[in-house]
């Protein structure tokens, strides 16, 4: 993979399609949903969130002049994938349900995956926003519950 498309083990610049992020974004969170798949369970994506706070990492790749900075999530069967924009370019951070941690607050929410996080004002479509983080939690929980060991 060429060093320019990937920041770190999870964060993609997919501006421009390239087979071999493709291939590893699948690997990390699983292939995207199909159409049928995505009907019924209501939709995948999330509302746009304004970001608030973030991780030295992704703050580098967010724009904090004088206009407010926005991501999207998107669930996929194992993990789920956050979107950011960054002047003219797309970047998606994959993390894994395996390594998510979703903490919620009065104000925010605060997504964290492995050493990043992103938070998100809740204030900014919050009805609509907590539906899609339940829905989020509930296949966190199923998938978490799939992989564990019988006991």
């Amino acid at each position: 993979m060429a060093k320019s498309n990937v920041l770190t083990i999870m964060i993609f610049n997919v501006t421009y399609e390239k087979k071999d992020i493709t291939q590893e974004i699948n690997r990390l969170v699983g292939v995207p949903y199909s159409f049928l798949a995505k009907l019924k369970k209501g939709g995948i994506g999330s509302e746009r969130m304004m970001v608030i706070d973030a991780s030295p990492m992704i703050e580098g790749l967010l724009q904090y002049d004088d206009q407010p900075n926005f991501c999207n999530m998107e669930l996929r069967p194992t993990g789920i994938i956050v979107y950011f924009k960054y002047r003219a370019e797309t970047y998606a951070w994959a993390i894994p349900f395996a390594k998510l941690s979703l903490y919620r607050s009065q104000d925010n929410y605060r997504i964290y995956g492995e050493a990043e996080y992103v938070k998100v004002n809740k204030a900014f479509n919050g009805d609509v926003l907590k539906k899609f983080m339940d829905k989020l939690l509930e296949h966190r929980a199923a998938y978490l519950h799939s992989i564990s060991p019988p006991s």
